[in-house]
């Protein structure tokens, strides 16, 4: 019996197939070549995809079927087929960019040029196009965008709305719906965690506020990739990239970039995907040797200790410790130190030497770096759809691991060696629903503070106060014997700088690897970190249950697990955790034909340290035109960016200053034990508490001293006690008004998008720095034996001080306002032209300004962009340039103007459709000009490369 009904089903299932028939046809481009790669889908569910030369067969069961043909980046085409004689010629013509999808704006499908908010986008046609090495440096060409380079393999992207740095905190960067960012920083390392570029189906780039649907930290912008489901594009995809850099005195380095994906479809219900990329190449050097007033601090004259005594190089590292040589030989003085004939000092003799700064010399970052730079990403995903063909369920579990040999620019620069993320994620995608769980931790690997190994080797052959010691008494040796001060200096530094370790010695290196190896607690220069995070979102489309509009509502949960063992949070005695959570709500309602609509979005978000933050954004859009190709919008939207974990629970020491976070809790758990400098025999203790309740701001301390050492009576009135208040989440409010439309001129049709925005910024988190001394209260009128002043102020005289630096709200009103516009078409046949224009500026409050603003964005740009696919046959071509005038550039490493710049990139590609391949050979910034888009990171030169890229 059995054996019969597996006969009848046999045949039944065999009797179904004959019964389909195979309907095939042709897909051409614009240009009537072959189209591969196409995705073809019948109202039956059945999908396949073109070949090499364009064909595609595909079963139907019945006629009438329609056909859809898609590919990304074309215009979707809809055939009717009555019957299996029928010709079946399709022409994909390229979608214009206002017309394609996007997600991001409302988490919704839409048209771009229906989005109620300002928005980019890129999908592989663009990336094929596009004269940059990769696609992420490529973003650097839209509208409103920047990319930072922060070093060869890592760039930053920023929004042109303002206060952008390679700590890019208030921009948020999603891959597949989970954060990029490392962990410990609380920001991405560019792509380095990101997408191979094979997998890449779009990137949108929201360039404004955007916390009303992504929460905490989409203050300045998001970025959302998306990548390829191997359900829809399956097959086998390589790339081989190879060059060279050129870096002005520095020559020429090879580099190559490679990378993979595989992606198969075992049948309707399962499909895996895999993606392998390693890069590896010579970094940038960092090579800025102008002198500075610290780290921090701004350029001034010099270029090393022949031009100043106090020289403090921007890329040297170890000349950071000084001291004036006025304090130098007041210590001898008051210790009672003698001269080398073994007379005492004459007292009083400190007011009779050079009133400057004595730095130590340091070493320069490429005798303490490694500038070889490696990565290795790999992910995979393995995707389920339960009810196989149809299904609208799809369960999806993916691992990403990286790798990477890196240097990383922040408030100091850092060597990363074997730094390692890792992510695990599983979600489920429906019809009207998600949810998404992650994990991400990093492994910060063999990392050192490259600031830290100078000073450490610098420390290592002779200690500070043995080093200062010495040039006090050889120069005032020397200048009473001599009467000169400029040989008492040059005897000074020659006494000093005996037994010095030179670059290259074995005691150097040994100096250095013992540096590299000790951590930051015990005085070295290697930073420990293992934070991790557990991340969750749910969103739910209630549409179907809601006729009178379209209703989303959702949220989002995260726990950070803070372990660095004591070297950059106060975690000494175990992982410190907190949460944040949101919920949001939004209502889209469209009227008049669907041309006008009104979107409304609400959401809650709090978090342990602070209050909650409600954030509303309510869009207007209207579309005129017959075809609707008009569409004008103004909306308001608020954003706020809760302080990082750093910004929180800090507790950093880097030579003689200590970084601290800002939250009542953890005032009481940083604890700092230093040696008095007046007396190395005793020790003081402080805490975070001491910092913010005991200590005088650092300006008033700098303009006390300057007083002081000019022998005048010390002035009281002039130290001014630090006011300080725990830190609170930042604030915007962003105004905005704009226009996307399409327009005919003169036979041709062009996309135009403008844009203008007003913001609003309240409670902006920056930085202070305060100086709390060892002993004595800073409120105590007291007057000690010592005759100076209070205890207190003893100890500012004494250099029996700690340096805290401080994240703090200031009070001052910061307004940003600006606005870009860009048209794209096609001219002269066939040549894609486009190019945008972007204004930026801000103002402050010039009574309340009390910090840096560090806006650090560039008054005016300009883009523009010329290329065609198919210039000559298969041969292509691209050509990109961008201008930006000077800016100044703000950071906790330095302060300086970024020289205006021009970059001119292009690219010659040649498509190769029977090898299913494009070869591209291309050239990054071709006047071979120098420039640096952040002091202090290597200066970037021309890059060289040619790359072959084949998709199957």
């Amino acid at each position: 019996m059995i054996k019969k009904l597996f006969l009848l089903c046999f045949c039944a299932v065999n009797l179904t197939i004959l019964a389909q028939d195979k309907l095939s046809g042709l897909v051409f481009d614009e240009y009537l070549e072959p189209f591969p790669g196409a995705t073809i889908t019948s109202s039956e569910g059945t999908s396949v995809t073109s070949n090499i030369d364009g064909e595609f067969i595909i079963a139907v069961k019945k006629f009438p079927v329609t056909l859809n043909i898609t590919s990304v980046g074309f215009q979707t085409e809809i055939v009717q087929v009555s019957s299996i004689s029928d010709d079946l010629n399709v022409i994909l013509k390229e979608a214009f960019i206002l017309d394609q999808v996007v997600i991001s704006a409302s988490r919704t499908p839409e048209r771009v040029m229906e989005s109620p908010v300002t928005i980019e986008r890129i999908d592989g046609k663009y990336i094929k196009r596009t004269a940059s090495p990769n696609f992420y440096e490529s973003l650097g060409n839209l509208k409103g965008i920047d990319v930072l380079g922060n070093s060869f393999s890592t760039k930053i992207i920023t929004s042109n709305r303002g206060f952008g740095n390679t700590l890019n905190n208030r921009f948020v960067q999603l891959v597949d719906g989970a954060e990029s960012s490392i962990p410990v920083f609380e920001y991405s390392f560019g792509n380095l965690f990101g997408l191979n570029e094979l997998d890449v189906k779009n990137v949108e780039i929201l360039p404004g506020a955007a916390s009303a649907l992504y929460g905490a930290n989409a203050f300045n912008g998001i970025l959302l990739m998306t990548s390829k489901n191997p359900f829809d594009d399956h097959g086998i995809s390589t790339y081989f990239k190879s060059g060279v850099t050129t870096q002005q005195d520095r020559g020429a380095y090879a580099f190559y970039d490679v990378g993979a994906r595989l992606a198969f479809k075992f049948n309707d219900y399962l499909a895996i995907k895999a993606n392998i990329v390693y890069t590896n190449g010579e970094d940038w050097y960092a090579r800025d040797y102008r002198n500075t007033t610290g780290q921090g601090g701004v350029i001034k004259e010099g270029f090393s200790h022949a031009d100043d005594v106090g020289y403090d190089g921007v890329n040297v590292y170890g000349d950071e410790i000084g001291f004036n040589l006025r304090d130098i030989i007041r210590s001898l003085e008051n210790r009672n130190v003698l001269l080398p004939n073994g007379q005492p000092i004459p007292a009083g003799s400190w007011l009779n030497v050079d009133n400057v700064n004595v730095s130590r010399i340091g070493y320069r970052e490429e005798d303490l770096n490694n500038y070889r730079t490696k990565f290795l990403t790999f992910d995979n995903a393995l995707h389920f759809r339960p009810w196989g063909k149809g299904s609208e369920t799809e369960i999806i579990f993916s691992t990403k691991f990286h790798l990477s040999d890196n240097v990383i620019h922040a408030s100091n620069r850092y060597d990363q060696r074997q730094g390692f993320m890792e992510q695990y994620k599983l979600e489920i995608n429906g019809k009207n629903y998600f949810i998404r769980g992650y994990y991400t931790e990093n492994d910060a690997g063999q990392t050192t503070d490259t600031r830290l190994a100078g000073i450490f080797v610098a420390n290592d052959w002779k200690d500070h106060g043995t080093y200062f010691g010495e040039y006090g008494i050889a120069y005032l040796a020397t200048l009473f014997a001599t009467g000169s001060n400029e040989q008492a200096h040059a005897s000074a530094r020659a006494t000093a700088e005996s037994g010095r370790f030179e670059p290259g010695t074995p005691e150097y290196n040994t100096s250095l690897n013992r540096a590299k190896n000790t951590t930051l607690s015990d005085g070295g220069a290697r930073l420990i970190d293992n934070t991790g995070y557990y991340h969750a979102d749910v969103n739910w489309n209630l549409s179907d249950y809601f006729d009178f509009a379209n209703v989303q509502i959702g949220g989002s949960f995260r726990s950070f697990a803070l372990a660095s063992q004591g070297q950059v949070y106060t975690d000494d005695d175990g992982p410190i955790r907190h949460r944040l959570y949101g919920l949001y709500t939004q209502v889209q309602k469209t009227f008049n034909d669907d041309r006008l609509k009104l979107t409304a979005t609400a959401r809650f978000d709090k978090a342990r340290n602070f209050e909650g933050k409600f954030s509303p954004r309510a869009t207007l859009s209207y579309a005129v035109g017959e075809r609707r190709d008009h569409n004008f919008r103004i909306g308001f939207q608020t954003a706020f960016r809760n302080p990082t974990s750093q910004d929180q629970y800090l507790g950093l020491q880097l030579g003689d200053r200590v970084f601290l976070g800002t939250v009542e809790e953890n005032l009481t758990r940083e604890i700092t034990v230093t040696p008095y400098r007046s007396n190395p025999a005793i020790s003081a203790t402080l805490t975070g508490l001491d910092a913010f309740t005991n200590s005088f701001t650092a300006e008033s301390v700098e303009a006390f001293l300057a007083n002081v050492r000019l022998g005048n009576t010390p002035d009281l009135s002039q130290l001014q006690k630090a006011e300080l208040e725990v830190l609170r989440p930042e604030t915007v409010q962003s105004f905005e008004l704009g226009y996307r439309g399409a327009v005919d001129l003169a036979g041709k049709l062009f996309e135009f998008d403008i844009v203008g925005y007003y913001n609003f910024h309240e409670d902006f988190i920056t930085t202070k720095e305060v100086l709390t001394p060892f002993y004595g209260d800073v409120d105590n009128p007291t007057i000690p034996d010592s005759g100076i002043g209070t205890e207190a102020v003893t100890a500012v005289v004494n250099n029996d001080v700690l340096r805290y630096i401080l994240r703090t709200n200031t009070s001052s009103k910061i307004n940003t306002y600006g606005f870009a516009a860009g048209f794209s078409g096609k001219v002269f046949g066939g040549f894609d032209f486009g190019g945008s224009y972007t204004f930026s500026d801000f103002s402050v409050d010039a009574e309340t300004i009390d910090f840096k603003p560090s806006f650090n964005t560039p008054k005016h740009q300009v883009k523009l962009q010329l290329g065609h696919e198919r210039l000559y046959k298969n041969f292509g071509f691209g050509v990109n340039v961008r201008w930006q005038d000077e800016f100044l550039y703000q950071s906790r490493f330095i302060d300086a103007m970024v020289e205006d710049r021009f970059v001119l990139d292009a690219q010659l590609s040649l498509g190769i459709p029977k090898l299913k391949s494009q070869i591209k050979l291309g050239g990054t910034n071709l006047t071979g000009k120098n420039y640096t888009s952040v002091p202090g990171a290597g200066f970037i030169g021309s890059q060289y490369y040619i790359s072959w890229t084949i998709n199957n």
